[in-house]
């Protein structure tokens, strides 16, 4: 062993060999507990002195705890699941979901979601009548809730391992490797190994061995004089410096800039608008009849009273209320019902990007023409890795007489794959009320393979007739978190708004790349 690297020893490494000198060997426990090292500055040292061959690794196991997250605590602190709770409001003779979700113990998202697992477990049925017991037991949710929540709050540690097999395949499909923060479950694998001292180490230690190695050369220490009988440790000029993080955009952030660049740099105008809107422009202006579902209070976010949004002309109100009451100057006959002006005047938020559109065609847009904007919307939805309450939409407009759908379809392959970079995409035909014909943009993720990306179509005379407009009109709403699962490289939606610094710097933020349909590294 030579006198250099006797000098290259850190007082860590010194203080672990002594250790393993001491004990011969030790597992990973034994051994912070004996140096007094916390577990950062114990790895560090470990892997510095397995990278010298100082010490090596005798054996190691692996062991998989399960502990609650965020969803879970919420659950273990009410005392009862969503499952447990449906069960015995079930048992207890109520069977319709609506009254079940009258019941504040969980929110409306928490029993639709339970209601769904009892029915895909086959605990529940739907029958005549509503819902059914179909399995008294209970399925694998009582035994989840003893062999996890009961052990956890009583202080103890439930191992993956000692679950029954259901239980274990119950427990990970509730905790997701991303978004852990909304997690029921989080799921933790840890390695403990056993090491020892190797004749290198031994030689490295004796070496060292009542001499006093001066790492930093400190004012004190000049001051002393200790540095004229110390042994300075060599410092390896070579080993890649720490990483210094600056300041950058949010890389989704990145991407709507991006995407707004691309549309402006086609020739598009910028539409905005505010984030409340009134039910005439949201729905009444886009031919959705009064009693059309999506008008639900579930489904938008109605402001309270009081709340006012500027209405439109009464001369272009009047032909809106024609076009749905009677088909106006349509051609059709309209959906033939007693159109409310009050209602339509009610204050709620966006959940539509198209109501941009609707705004811009009821403002004297240019004709041929061609719009976007990207829309902030709110709906109520459940969230889920391609689901969030509030999002963004990209939604555009094309007017002009030599306009068909064979230009949406064109338009719609962009997007799809100059946008959100996919390399499989398809359209289905599809339903909406204020475009005739409608399809869907559906594009294959990696991981979540297909989904919906959004709609479009040619507006119907219904929605143009009343604004003025005489040329046909191609119209899109598509889904711009969507694409960013794509284009930045994620699988889960909600890590978009992840505050984990280390998640953001890992995603594909390079503005002139994220466009290019394919290469996004």
């Amino acid at each position: 062993m030579s006198e250099t690297v006797s000098k290259d020893l850190h007082p860590l490494e010194k203080t672990l060999l002594k250790w393993l000198a001491e004990h011969g060997s030790g597992s990973d426990m034994e051994a912070m507990a004996g140096t007094g090292m916390d577990e950062g500055s114990y790895r560090r040292a470990l892997q510095w002195l397995l990278s010298r061959n100082m010490a090596s690794i005798i054996s190691s196991s692996k062991t998989v705890t399960v502990e609650l997250g965020a969803v879970g605590t919420v659950y273990a602190e009410k005392g009862i699941t969503p499952e447990l709770a449906l069960i015995e409001l079930v048992r207890s003779g109520v069977a319709l979901l609506p009254e079940i979700q009258k019941n504040e113990l969980f929110d409306r998202a928490q029993w639709g979601s339970a209601m769904g697992a009892l029915l895909k477990s086959g605990v529940l049925k739907k029958g005549p009548d509503g819902l059914a017991l179909n399995d008294p037991s209970g399925g694998v949710f009582p035994a989840v809730w003893s062999g996890v929540y009961s052990v956890l709050g009583e202080g103890g540690t439930v191992h993956l391992s000692q679950l029954k097999e259901s239980v274990v395949a119950e427990v990970s499909s509730r905790a997701p490797k991303r978004g852990r923060s909304r997690a029921e479950f989080v799921i933790n694998e840890t390695t403990s190994s056993v090491i020892e001292i190797a004749p290198l180490g031994t030689e490295a230690l004796e070496a060292a061995r009542g001499k006093s190695t001066i790492g930093i050369l400190t004012r004190e220490i000049l001051a002393s004089g200790e540095w004229k009988n110390g042994s300075f440790r060599r410092y390896q000029v070579d080993i890649p410096p720490s990483r210094i993080h600056i300041g950058r955009f949010h890389p989704y952030a990145l991407f709507l800039d991006s995407v707004r660049d691309k549309l402006q740099a086609m020739g598009f105008q910028e539409m905005k608008g505010s984030l409340a809107e009134s039910e005439f422009w949201n729905n009444d202006a886009l031919f959705m009849p009064q009693f059309h579902p999506a008008r639900d209070i579930h489904d938008a976010y109605y402001l309270e009273d009081g709340i006012k949004v500027a209405p439109p002309s009464r001369d272009l109100g009047d032909k809106v209320r024609s076009a749905h009451e009677n088909g106006g100057n349509t051609g059709g006959r309209g959906w033939e019902y007693n159109f409310e002006w009050e209602r339509s005047l009610k204050a709620i938020m966006r959940s539509q990007g198209t109501a941009l559109s609707a705004r811009t065609l009821g403002s004297d847009p240019d004709i041929p023409g061609k719009y976007f904007g990207i829309a902030k919307c709110f709906r109520y939805d459940q969230v889920d890795a391609t689901h969030l309450p509030d999002f963004f939409q990209v939604e555009g407009i094309v007017l002009g007489e030599d306009i068909n759908m064979r230009h949406l379809l064109g338009l719609l392959k962009l997007f799809a794959t100059e946008v959100a970079g996919a390399t499989e995409y398809k359209f289905v035909p599809a339903y909406f009320p204020f475009t005739e014909p409608s399809v869907e943009l559906h594009v294959k993720h990696p991981v979540l393979g297909w989904f919906e990306m959004g709609g479009a179509g040619l507006f119907r005379r219904e929605v143009c007739e009343p604004m003025g407009i005489d040329v046909p009109v191609i119209a899109w709403g598509l889904g711009l978190d969507r694409m960013a699962l794509l284009a930045l490289g994620l699988s889960d939606i909600r890590d978009l708004l992840n505050p984990d610094l280390a998640k953001l710097r890992e995603m594909r933020s390079t503005p002139e790349k994220l466009l290019g349909g394919g290469d996004n590294a």
